[in-house]
């Protein structure tokens, strides 16, 4: 059955993996990219925790593409390409498998709006141009392997030890203008960033963030700006 294969391709690639990978798909408006879906796993501190539990904690801290690679062969016909004003976006094939992920992977609502938020966070730019996200995680959990401590400065100025530590980290996430511009000289030839204008909104009402909808984008004169240059 298609609930099989997805426990099989969670047993191979891990279980919190690909919950949020196949999730973050599902709950897409219109399907993620590839490097899309990269980015926002390597926003994802839940993924993060357990993917990287084997390495060492280190700035850009990001998930290897070989994952989604990976989970691509995996569900060669399940998840497919779909070209949508010339980006290749990876959907599910059918409806009846967006259902199936919709009920294996969106079930919990806290992680749902969690998830949508993130999502939010990732069209906005949130993170971009090196901002660092804060990264915590349990001392505990990596004891055993020796990188709680890995070569980071600021554990240096402190003596206490923790269970729990925060450090920020670069994930090295792209910024999300609402244009973009070829020259700067020529403002009236760009191209618009129609991930942003699909998506941005979307997750900003269902993860209920109504300061950044309303000053993010209704308020916000570079939206006014691009939906009078594109005629809406």
């Amino acid at each position: 059955s298609i609930e099989q294969l997805f426990y099989s391709v969670e047993n191979k690639l891990g279980q919190r993996f690909v919950f949020r990978a196949l999730g973050y798909i599902t709950m897409a408006k219109a399907g993620l990219t590839e490097v899309e879906l990269e980015d926002i796993l390597s926003l994802d501190n839940i993924v993060l925790g357990d993917v990287i539990v084997a390495t060492y904690l280190k700035n850009p801290l990001r998930i290897s593409y070989d994952l989604v690679a990976r989970l691509k062969e995996e569900l060669a016909g399940y998840l497919v390409e779909r070209q949508v004003r010339n980006v290749t976006l990876m959907v599910w094939a059918n409806r009846h498998l967006h259902l199936i992920a919709q009920k294996l992977y969106l079930s919990n609502e806290e992680d749902v709006h969690q998830m949508h938020s993130l999502l939010a966070e990732y069209f906005l730019g949130a993170w971009a141009g090196g901002r660092k996200k804060i990264f915590t995680y349990d001392n505990n959990h990596f004891t055993s392997l020796n990188i709680a401590h890995h070569k980071n400065p600021h554990l240096q100025q402190s003596h206490e030890k923790t269970s729990s530590d925060k450090y920020s980290y670069d994930r090295q996430t792209p910024e999300q203008p609402w244009v973009f511009q070829c020259n700067l000289l020529e403002p009236d030839i760009f191209f618009v960033n129609h991930r942003k204008m699909t998506e941005l909104v979307y997750h900003l009402t269902r993860s209920g963030r109504t300061d950044d909808l309303m000053f993010g984008v209704i308020m916000n004169f570079s939206w006014l700006y691009t939906m009078i240059k594109i005629g809406q």
